[in-house]
């Protein structure tokens, strides 16, 4: 994400050189054209930066957000080379500004599409409500159960032995940065009850795994 917002500033930076055209300001005029060749350079850089970084986390991704990403990508760099190779001939210019045009119309739909994403995600994650349940009522046996919320998905397997949780296994945690929300299965032993506290550092894996663990053990048809 670090990456992605640095990207977004450069590209903000690289508009401006367009903008301030039909401004009369001359001196921010040549101040954005001096900084338009180094941004677009560093701007190309952390787009690479930013692909590297986005290949962990595609499944959580819409294909119309990894789709406009990767065709961004390559209109980018085609406006980086034809830039790189421009001469005071018309033609190239033209392709160059055509490139620059069409990686700009994506990067736009890309950022859409992922702040849609975003906005979906933690609605899902604010309508998640866990239920009480009676542990002591439950058999004996290992129940699987799990949560998705499209940026985050939990696969848990839960142990019950005498009406008591004895283990809880995550057998998948999908995340960002909600790692650190494992340890609620431990307090959640501790404790004999799912809705225990969130991790404040994940908050939303917290969630997605407390409700995984009552997934698993809300429905019968989840014993192994």
């Amino acid at each position: 994400m670090i990456f992605g917002i640095v990207s977004v500033i450069f590209f903000i930076m690289i508009c401006m050189r367009f903008i301030v055209k039909y401004m009369s300001n001359k001196k921010l005029k040549l101040l954005f054209i001096k900084l338009h060749v180094p941004v677009s350079i560093m701007f190309a850089f952390i787009t690479v930066l930013h692909c590297i970084a986005s290949f962990p986390i595609m499944r959580s991704r819409s294909v119309y957000s990894i789709l406009t990403g990767f065709l961004s990508m390559i209109f980018i760099f085609l406006s980086f080379l034809s830039g790189l190779q421009m001469r005071k001939g018309k033609q190239k210019l033209r392709q160059h500004q055509l490139c620059a045009l069409a990686a700009c119309f994506l990067i736009i739909i890309h950022i859409v599409f992922n702040i849609t994403g975003l906005v979906a995600y933690q609605h899902k994650v604010q309508n998640i409500s866990i239920d009480p349940i009676d542990i002591a009522e439950i058999s004996d046996g290992i129940y699987v159960g799990e949560c998705d919320v499209t940026y985050i998905f939990v696969k848990v397997e839960v142990t019950v032995v005498s009406g008591s949780i004895t283990e809880i296994a995550i057998l998948e945690h999908r995340n960002e940065r909600g790692k650190s929300a494992e340890i609620v299965v431990d307090n959640i032993l501790d404790q004999q009850r799912i809705d225990v506290d969130a991790v404040t550092s994940a908050t939303n894996s917290s969630i997605v795994i407390k409700k995984a663990v009552e997934n698993a053990l809300g429905i019968l048809d989840n014993k192994h």
